[in-house]
């Protein structure tokens, strides 16, 4: 059987201390799983500020065309999973859930305070990651989740103005450049119960139709897959990097 194994990090009711509970479930167990008492026990739910969106992070691709994971590409010394993780709580995204496959311990060592969901097929199609970092979140916050941002850990390039300007839309969005639509994108309460309900191999675009944001983000739909893309991002490595870390234009 295949197996979830999630993770939060919890407050422990004491001056700056924290501590890690884990479980295993089953996909369909995950997804229904409900907190007993017990559970609840060990740590409450992140309250979340009114001024703060959730987000989610897909890195649970197997990467074959590119022979390495994704998400521990290094850009000027940082992996692009740390670089989405930290624009995402730049741009007032908390929490932040990363759903990942084979690469847990790798980016539990670069996160440690993230939430990590492991995706145990993620063969099974992008929206069944999505599906899963969903859940994650419905089971951690303490209330609804009314929009929520996603982004593909192998669509880099874009910086914590492009995430707030797509706040600021108010409805399904997703971040423009040329006329074509990319990442990051929001949806709404509406969107995030069809995603839900969808099968876990149907493209996003299918089940949600999200309004075009115009952004500037001239590199928008760079897309991390083979050696030779990874190559092009070196070559804009340092502007990359430094973009990232500003909120100009990427």
């Amino acid at each position: 059987m295949d197996f979830v194994y999630a993770s939060r990090l919890d407050c422990n009711q004491c001056p700056g201390g924290f501590h890690l509970t884990m479980w295993a479930l089953s996909v369909q167990e995950y997804i229904k799983f409900k907190r007993t008492q017990t559970q609840r026990e060990e740590g409450p739910p992140w309250v979340m500020d009114s001024d703060l969106v959730p987000a989610v992070v897909l890195a649970a691709g197997f990467s074959r065309r590119l022979g390495r994971p994704k998400a521990l590409v290094s850009v000027n010394g940082r992996t692009l999973i740390e670089w989405a993780h930290e624009r995402l709580i730049a741009a007032g995204c908390h929490p932040v859930v990363v759903v990942n496959a084979s690469i847990e311990s790798q980016v539990r060592a670069r996160l440690p305070t993230a939430h990590l969901v492991v995706n145990a097929d993620p063969d099974s199609g992008r929206t069944g990651s999505l599906q899963l970092g969903i859940h994650a979140l419905s089971q951690t916050v303490e209330r609804p989740l009314l929009r929520m941002v996603m982004v593909p850990v192998d669509r880099p390039c874009w910086n914590v103005e492009v995430v707030k300007t797509l706040l600021g839309h108010g409805g399904n969005a997703a971040a423009s450049n040329e006329g074509r639509n990319g990442h990051p994108v929001v949806m709404m309460a509406d969107a995030l119960a069809s995603v839900s309900a969808a099968k876990q191999d149907t493209p996003l675009r299918d089940i949600v139709d999200f309004v075009g944001v115009p952004v500037h983000a001239p590199w928008l739909h760079m897309n991390i897959d083979t050696p030779d893309d990874v190559d092009r991002l070196m070559a804009q490595g340092t502007h990359l990097a430094a973009c990232f870390s500003q909120s100009e234009g990427i």
